[in-house]
């Protein structure tokens, strides 16, 4: 769920200190995402859940009305939009400093297209960089998200995700890398830098 807060660390806190919010919708794990540039709006941030299943994320969406939640909670935020998303690629719940693209790639490619992901991901991981790229489809994202896959590149900290940024500028790019097929079949549409957190697990 993207909203925006009026507060974005009160509005964690809040959330993080009531975790029947997350039980109550069968969440396996949940956390925020504070957008650090890019922003569209001020206060932006996400707020997310993470199941098992994309089944028991559609079963989750009709456990929470967001309409009917606690009027304290409902005084912090006004809600933008929300989805499911599906990854497309193995993709570990390790939140951290990300760099989030919004990117168009044709129906067609999209196989090719997350093969080059974890491609790159590989070559990075390989290169000493602790980097994970997700992948995700959107599902009932609305106008925002429909025809659009949305890239997450994790790191842990924002000085890991500048000093890979710096050795990449610094180097030269094989048009048979990863990243090369990654630019080579998508179009982006928004990029954004987020700073993230888990504040629930069920385990």
């Amino acid at each position: 769920m993207n909203i925006s807060a009026k507060n974005p660390k009160a509005y964690t806190d809040y959330i993080a200190s009531n975790p029947a919010l997350f039980e109550s919708i069968g969440s396996i794990a949940a956390g925020v995402c504070v957008t650090q540039t890019g922003q569209d709006y001020p206060g932006q941030m996400f707020v997310w859940n993470a199941f098992d299943s994309v089944k028991s994320a559609m079963e989750g969406l009709t456990k929470y009305d967001p309409a009917m939640a606690p009027k304290k909670l409902s005084a912090m935020r006004d809600i933008k939009t929300s989805a499911v998303w599906k990854p497309l690629k193995k993709f570990d719940v390790a939140p951290g400093y990300e760099r989030v693209t919004r990117v168009m790639v044709r129906p067609g490619r999209l196989s090719a297209f997350v093969a080059a992901a974890t491609q790159m991901e590989n070559e990075a991981q390989a290169a000493g960089l602790n980097v994970q790229i997700g992948v995700f489809a959107p599902i009932g994202g609305g106008r925002e998200e429909t025809g659009t896959l949305t890239v997450r590149f994790v790191q842990p900290s924002a000085s890991e995700m500048g000093q890979g940024l710096d050795n990449f500028f610094s180097s030269e790019i094989s048009p048979e890398s990863g990243f090369a097929k990654m630019i080579s079949m998508m179009r982006p549409i928004n990029d954004t830098i987020e700073v993230c957190q888990q504040i629930y697990s069920a385990s």
